[in-house]
This record gives C-alpha cells, sequence and structure tokens, in this order.
C-alpha cells in the first residue's frame, strides 16, 4: 500500500514538476512579449495614450512624453483634458458622458485635426485617431496622436511662397504697365511747367514794351480771363502732379524691386537700405494715417547675402504690425523707427521700433507660434510672426526677437549674417 502512495506521489510531484516548468515558459514568454510590445509602442512615432471611461489615463508612452513633455508619472491617473486647451478641455467629460448614454461613435476611427496643449502651455495642432478597446468587460479609449506643426508650418509656408510669385507676377505686371504711362505723363507735365514759365515772361515782357493805352487794354483782358491767377496758380498745380508722378514711379520701382527677385531657392545680394525703403514704401498706406518714420541706416553696410523674396515679406509684416500696434494704442499719432547696425564684421541688427500698445507678458512667449494672434478675426491668421521666424532662424541662421513694454511699444531685432555660410 505504502509503496502505491509513493508511487502516486511521484508521479504528482514529475506532473507538478512539468506543469510548474510549463507554466514559468508560458510567463516567461508572456513578460517577454509584454516587452515586445511596450517596446513597440514606445518606438512608435506616434503618442499612444490610453484612457478609461471617466476620462483618465492609464497609459501614456515614450512619443506622447516627447510630444507633450510630460512624464508618465506626472499624468497617469490624470484626466485627459489636461493635454488639451481650455475651451476644450471643459468639454471633454460631457463627449465622454454622450457616448455612453447614445451609444453613437461621433468621432471613434476617424483621423481629424484637433489642438493639443504641451506642458509649457503651448497650444500646438495636433491628428488624433480614437479607438475603443474592450478588455475583461471594461471599456476603454486609445488615442492616437500626431504632432504636425511643422507640417502646418510647411504647408503655410507653401502657401506663402505661392502668394508672394502670384503677387510677384501680378507686380511685375502693374508695374510694368504703369511705367510707361507715368514717364510720358512725367514727360508732358515737366514740358508744361516749362511752358507755363515761358508764357509767364512773355507776359511780364508784354507788360514792359506796351504802351500805356495798350497796358489799360492788356490789364482789361488779364482781369477778364483771370490770366493772373491762371499764371500763378497753374506752376503749382503742375509741380504738385509732378509730385505725385514721382510717388507713383517710387512706388513702382518698389514694386519691380519686390518682384524682380531670384527664386527663394538661391540666396542673392540686395541692397538693404534700398529693401527697407521699398518695404516702407510699398506698405506706407498701412501707417501713413496714423503714424510718422524715421530712419537710421548705417551708410558702412550696403549689401547683404539673403532669400530676397522671403526676407522682404518679413520686413513688411514688421512695418504692418508696427503700425497695428501703434492703432490699438488710439493715443495719436505714433513713431516707427527702423535702424539698421553692424554687431560685427559678420553679422547686422535691424531694428524695427514703434510706441503702440506693446506685448503683454503673458503672451510674449506665443507670439511666434503658429496661428497665435490677438487680432480680431478676419484681420489677423496668425501666421505672420510664425513665418518671419521660420524665414529668419531656419532659413537664415540669424534671430528674431523682441522687448516689449506694454503701453511704451515694441522693438523686433532681426539679427542675420551679412553672408551665406555656403559662400564663407
Amino acid at each position: 500500500m505504502w509503496g502505491a502512495v509513493a508511487l502516486i506521489l511521484a508521479f504528482l510531484g514529475v506532473f507538478t514538476g512539468k506543469i510548474s516548468m510549463w507554466l514559468k515558459q508560458k510567463m516567461e514568454s508572456l513578460e517577454q512579449r509584454t516587452v515586445q510590445l511596450n517596446t513597440i509602442l514606445d518606438t512608435v512615432a506616434s503618442a499612444i495614450i490610453t484612457i478609461d471611461k471617466t476620462g483618465t489615463i492609464i497609459s501614456f508612452n515614450r512619443s506622447a512624453e516627447r510630444i507633450f513633455g510630460y512624464s508618465p508619472s506626472e499624468v497617469i491617473g490624470c484626466k485627459i483634458n489636461r493635454l488639451m486647451p481650455a475651451v476644450i478641455a471643459e468639454q471633454h467629460d460631457g463627449y465622454i458622458r454622450r457616448f455612453f448614454d447614445t451609444q453613437k461613435a461621433v468621432i471613434i476611427g476617424k483621423r481629424r485635426e484637433v489642438e493639443a496643449q504641451r506642458k509649457n502651455g503651448e497650444i500646438f495642432p495636433a491628428l488624433l485617431q480614437v479607438s475603443l478597446l474592450e478588455m475583461e468587460d471594461e471599456l476603454f479609449f486609445t488615442g492616437m496622436v500626431d504632432d504636425i506643426s511643422e507640417t502646418k508650418v510647411l504647408q503655410a509656408q507653401l502657401s506663402q511662397a505661392q502668394k508672394l510669385e502670384a503677387i510677384g507676377q501680378l507686380a511685375s505686371g502693374v508695374a510694368h504697365e504703369i511705367n510707361t504711362p507715368i514717364q510720358y505723363i512725367g514727360d508732358n507735365l515737366s514740358a508744361l511747367y516749362d511752358n507755363f514759365n515761358e508764357i509767364i515772361a512773355f507776359q511780364r515782357n508784354l507788360d514792359v514794351l506796351a504802351d500805356e493805352s495798350l497796358k489799360i487794354k492788356l490789364d482789361q483782358l488779364i482781369e477778364r480771363h483771370d490770366l493772373q491767377f491762371i499764371l500763378e496758380d497753374s506752376p503749382k498745380a503742375i509741380e504738385q502732379a509732378l509730385e505725385g508722378v514721382e510717388r507713383v514711379a517710387e512706388i513702382v520701382k518698389a514694386m519691380k524691386s519686390f518682384s524682380h527677385v531670384e527664386a527663394s531657392q538661391t540666396k542673392q545680394l540686395i541692397n538693404l537700405p534700398e529693401a527697407l525703403n521699398d518695404a516702407l514704401t510699398l506698405s506706407r498706406n498701412s501707417y501713413k494715417y496714423v503714424a510718422d518714420v524715421e530712419t537710421d541706416f548705417d551708410p558702412e553696410m550696403g549689401s547683404i547675402e539673403c532669400y530676397a523674396g522671403e526676407l522682404n515679406q518679413v520686413f513688411l509684416n514688421l512695418i504692418i504690425n508696427a503700425a497695428h500696434a501703434i492703432e490699438e494704442k488710439k493715443a495719436g499719432r505714433g513713431l516707427i523707427r527702423i535702424v539698421t547696425r553692424k554687431l560685427n564684421n559678420n553679422n547686422v541688427d535691424i531694428l524695427f521700433t514703434d510706441n503702440g500698445a506693446g506685448i503683454p507678458k503673458d503672451i510674449q512667449e506665443k507670439v511666434f507660434n503658429l496661428f497665435f494672434t490677438t487680432k480680431p478675426v478676419g484681420k489677423g491668421t496668425g501666421q505672420g510672426l510664425s513665418l518671419a521666424h521660420n524665414i529668419v532662424v531656419e532659413k537664415h541662421h540669424g534671430r528674431l526677437f523682441f522687448e516689449s513694454e506694454v503701453g511704451i511699444g515694441t522693438t523686433f531685432h532681426i539679427q542675420l549674417p551679412l553672408a551665406s555660410k555656403e559662400s564663407t
């Protein structure tokens, strides 16, 4: 009997050992697969975030850390709306409740563009796709998030480049069409001015040569036809017309200068003072009623190497922004001042100063963010300063920064190398 018991116990021992070995192998395999799955999740470029039905974050992969700036320990256990702008965050819990109440998946499975918020408060555009996940009779939501900030910048730059190209072609054509008639209008006005001077001289000589009886008749004719007024007023009118023609010629010259630049893929030498003056000419309508302009250009600094068309657009944008800041202040006529100076033998500092409303401290960190704007709807897209920053910093390896005080004004600095790295 004891032999049989011993045999059974031995069999059970062998069986239990095999079961334990099998379970150990399964656990090791499961652990290995878990490690592999976690490794895959951590190497995916998209942020992958899982939340429960209350909106609480339960998983946060490495790309999510990189994109949002939080570590897993900072967000796991917190509500998902921490990663959203305030306006969207307030509504998110309602979206979840509505799904469970109606069982209608409005956004689940669809890829859409949203706004998200990083740890530092920066709001950025993202692509989001939400999937429904069921585990152990519990429902979870998994979101795949891609940061598309760079894509948006590239799209905006492409759109801007296409607009600039179209505007350049239009400006070139308009400038060409205007130039010829303006030239002969100017020439004819100059001839008329000379002719009137001759008529005035003739009238004076005639008055000297006439005898007393003829002078009486001449005076009567002069008074009847208001000749004295005509001879005094007409040259002034022609002078004003010539000034207008000269103004139009300046605008045409500026348009031709802005449109006759090489492709943006190629750097070229431009005369910096001329480019800034052309920008002032083309943007005059934005500031002429609200501000005076002063310039102080370093006489020793002429040409710089740059992507001319895009840098010209930055100049225009900063001048127009300065005019808007002065207009916003509503404190009478303001002042825009543009200064160029050499920082050293290799760099230039271009300053755009206004005495406008200034930039509040709480938004100063956001002014270069894509789509950020304080202007009313329809007056600004929030792309101007973001594109300017990209053009100066990324394309020209320069710096774009500002100093501002509310109620006092703002100074933007563009610091650029005088020559490109390729040519040095």
